[in-house]
């Protein structure tokens, strides 16, 4: 029994002799170090060993960041980038150690032309000089999403008269340096850090004369993000917008951080200036101002007739997160847009927003009949929650969803062929160069001659276009372009030889249907999902063009499944439209949510 109990405890021996030479596999961080590989690695590499050196070098902690500082300024790429990686993670540093990280990133930024992770150390370490540090590190950097900012936001409250000593510039400045600045701010106010003295002390910096004009400036943008106490603030950032109104840009941001009643009064005034995307960012503004802005609820209820559809859709929105009871009656006839439904989402999430239980029949209705699925699910969710006294879900404030779908192929619906005569494919035929012409950028000659990147382009064969596709309508051409996020065009090309560009969007395809055609037209890109389908009506004299359905996504592909209707399938699923009776999702690839 005792010969057994040896021979299991012989053979247990090894193993665990050699799991301990794993764990620890060096005694002491130079040792350690030594056993780094000086190899070359990628700038974005966090360095490379073995993970039983990496461990151990980390289990040291503090007493390994002197050798490591050493090992900053080694000629070797790995070693060296591994030092900032592990540095960075010393959980027990303290203040005394600042002399050391400040060179390890000095080391940092010469060699390989960043400081690295060792700055997240500072802001761990906290105090006055890190602080200081990592402002005048901000400045030279002149821009924001990097490890300066982290630490600085990590510091928290006490970074900020660091933050205010560098703002208080008077000569020799340079505005675009405080680039990263507006993200400290922001991010602190996100985390709900405030300074009232230090607000306070922004403010009389933003009124003194002797500070150069453009940092006054930025003072009064940033003033909102660390005030603690809102009524002086907003009061004086109010009076100094009436006493000289150029400064309202200025103004804006604070007062929108201090969910001001004026800064809806200043957006208001806004949305006249722009249209389309512009005029959405607006809209978004005011609706995150909520009930502050109510009094604003007539001025964007007159954007709901806006000819831009996302536009409509944008003032819906807000119309419900400013709480404005009197739009709900004209908000309930949104449920019956049949051509657009993101109209119809955004109403019904306004509606629920107000708690306008009149409208539960009509979102029943929607329910029940609208063609899209997702309006319909949403539709019902909402009328059972309105019904129920319950509020919105969190997530239904979000402008819009993404959605996924699996789309349909040839195989379940087949291709029915469009003749020569009729369409042409330039991926097919290579027979669109009749149909070539001079992009539309180049037909304005003063603005070629204002902008010399857009006349060097117009003077290359680059300016020259070719369509991708070409329909026959009535006795004319309508060709287009689809060049994602550089846009792309509709042309017109008559019989007597004349063009003119009829639409500017990305074309995916054009359908012809006689003296009628229809084009799919869309982008996808980065949170971008945008598709609508246009109708292209041959008049006296050129083309009527208008939007008559937003489709769910950015068109993908389309083509005829019989001779009335197209099949499209988009980025969000696809659709079939029938020019006699709408869209609708096709069975067996509806769309769903993501």
């Amino acid at each position: 029994m005792k010969r057994a109990l040896f021979v299991i405890l012989l053979g247990l021996a090894t193993p665990i002799s050699h799991a301990l030479d794993q764990v620890s596999p060096c005694a002491t961080a130079d040792a350690c170090i030594a056993l780094i590989p000086e190899k070359d690695v990628p700038s974005y590499s966090n360095g490379e060993a073995d993970e039983a050196v990496k461990a151990q070098l980390r289990a040291f902690g503090r007493d390994a960041l002197e050798p490591l500082a050493k090992l900053s300024a080694h000629p070797n790429s790995n070693k060296r980038q591994l030092a900032d990686t592990l540095i960075a993670d010393i959980k027990d540093i303290r203040q005394s150690d600042f002399e050391l990280v400040r060179q390890v990133i000095q080391n940092n930024v010469k060699l390989d032309g960043s400081g690295g992770w060792a700055y997240r150390l500072l802001g761990r370490m906290g105090g006055d000089q890190a602080a200081a540090f990592l402002v005048s590190e901000l400045l030279r950097e002149g821009k924001g999403g990097n490890q300066i900012v982290f630490a600085l936001v990590t510091i928290g409250q006490p970074a900020i008269p660091h933050l205010l000593n560098a703002i208080a510039c008077k000569k020799n400045c340079n505005p675009e340096s405080y680039a990263g600045f507006q993200e400290v701010f922001d991010d602190l106010h996100q985390l709900e850090i405030s300074d009232q003295p230090s607000a306070l002390a922004l403010l009389a910096l933003a009124k003194n004369n002797a500070i150069h004009p453009d940092m006054r400036k930025l003072a009064l943008g940033w003033v909102g993000y660390i005030t603690a106490e809102s009524a002086p603030v907003e009061a004086e950032l109010i009076r100094m917008v009436k006493a000289n109104p150029e400064l309202s840009e200025h103004v804006l941001t604070s007062l929108k951080v201090l969910k001001s009643a004026y800064a809806a009064d200043l957006l208001v005034a806004k949305l006249a200036q722009g249209e389309g995307l512009y005029r959405e960012w607006i809209l978004r503004d005011i609706g995150h101002l909520g009930h502050t802005a109510k009094h604003v609820g007539a001025d964007v209820e007159y954007y709901l007739n806006a000819e831009d559809w996302d536009t409509r859709a944008s003032a819906a929105r807000t119309l419900g997160f400013i709480g404005y009871q009197k739009a709900a009656p004209r908000l309930q006839t949104m449920l019956r847009n049949d051509q657009d439904w993101l109209q119809v989402h955004a109403a019904i999430q306004a509606l629920h927003w107000l708690q306008h239980k009149p409208a539960l029949d009509d979102l029943n209705h929607v329910a029940t009949s609208h063609w899209y699925p997702i309006v319909r699910k949403f539709a019902a969710t909402t009328a059972k929650r309105l019904a129920a006294d319950k509020p919105p879900l969190q997530k239904d404030a979000e402008p819009y969803y993404t959605h996924r779908a699996k789309n349909c192929s040839a195989e379940q619906f087949a291709i029915v062929a469009e003749p020569e005569q009729v369409k042409i494919y330039d991926r097919e035929f290579k027979g669109l160069s009749q149909f070539t012409y001079k992009h539309p950028w180049c037909a304005d000659n003063e603005a070629g001659k204002a902008d010399e990147y857009l006349a060097e382009f117009c003077a290359t064969p680059k300016s020259t276009v070719q369509p991708n596709v070409a329909a026959k309508v009535g006795d004319s051409w309508l060709t287009g372009t689809n060049n994602g996020e550089w846009g792309g065009e509709m042309m017109a090309f008559y019989k007597d030889g004349a063009h003119e560009l009829i639409l500017n969007e990305n074309i995916e395809d054009i359908y012809s249907y006689g003296s009628t055609a229809y084009a799919t037209t869309g982008l996808a890109h980065l949170s971008m999902n945008n598709g609508m389908l246009y109708r292209a009506t041959e008049i006296a004299k050129g083309f009527a063009v208008e939007p008559i359905y937003r489709l769910p996504g950015a068109p993908m592909t389309s083509w005829k499944i019989t001779p009335q209707e197209i099949l499209i399938n988009t980025y969000s699923g696809p659709v079939i439209f029938n020019p006699a009776t709408g869209l609708r999702t096709p069975d067996g690839c509806e769309s769903g949510y993501r």
